[in-house]
Parts: C-alpha cells; sequence; structure tokens
C-alpha cells in the first residue's frame, strides 16, 4: 500500500470510528475529540488514543481497560499482529456495534 492510500484510508477509518460513535452513544457517555488525525476517546474507564502511525502503516489504539495495540490493514480488516481486529476490540470495550455499521 502506498504512502497516501494508507493515510487516507487510516484517516477514513478513525473518521468513520467518531461518527459511529457520535451516532451510537444516545446517553452521551463517551466524549469525542477529533483533531486531525488523532482521536481521543473520554469514558469512564480512562481516555482511548487512536492514531494513524504513517511509518509503520499502522493504526495504534491506546486504551485504557486492555492496553496498547497496533493494526495494520489486511484483508480488508485492521487486525493486530494477534488477528484481532480493531472493531472487535472498540465494540467489546465501548460497548457499541462497529462491526456492523462500518463503512469508508
Amino acid at each position: 500500500m502506498h504512502d497516501t492510500q494508507f493515510s487516507k484510508l487510516a484517516e477514513q477509518t478513525i473518521a468513520s470510528i467518531a461518527d459511529i460513535i457520535e451516532k451510537q452513544d444516545q446517553d452521551c457517555l463517551i466524549d469525542i475529540d477529533l483533531q486531525g488525525d488523532i482521536l481521543n476517546l473520554t469514558t469512564v474507564h480512562g481516555v482511548y488514543v487512536l492514531n494513524k502511525h504513517s511509518a509503520a502503516k499502522e493504526i495504534w489504539l491506546s486504551s485504557p481497560i486492555s492496553g496498547p495495540y497496533h493494526f495494520a490493514y489486511k484483508s480488508g480488516l485492521w487486525q493486530s499482529r494477534a488477528s484481532i481486529s480493531l472493531f472487535e476490540i472498540l465494540s467489546n470495550e465501548l460497548q457499541l456495534d462497529f462491526r456492523a455499521n462500518f463503512s469508508i
């Protein structure tokens, strides 16, 4: 994947995550702060940080529940080295449905 393709895909993914949370978080329990390609999500459990890492061509997630992850785009999914999907982690920890609603 070329650098420009990666940047576009990562930025679209991060923006889509913010949009999904905004639509599904009816009780406004998650504070969303999207600044460029860095997304901070403040929850009762702490702050999640998602950002793109261009040199590694990965999206990085820091979770207050499960810790840090690095996700590479493989076979149409953002997957960790242990083959865990970014959206699986976010769905489980934030109790929102990213898998069925994600589109870029």
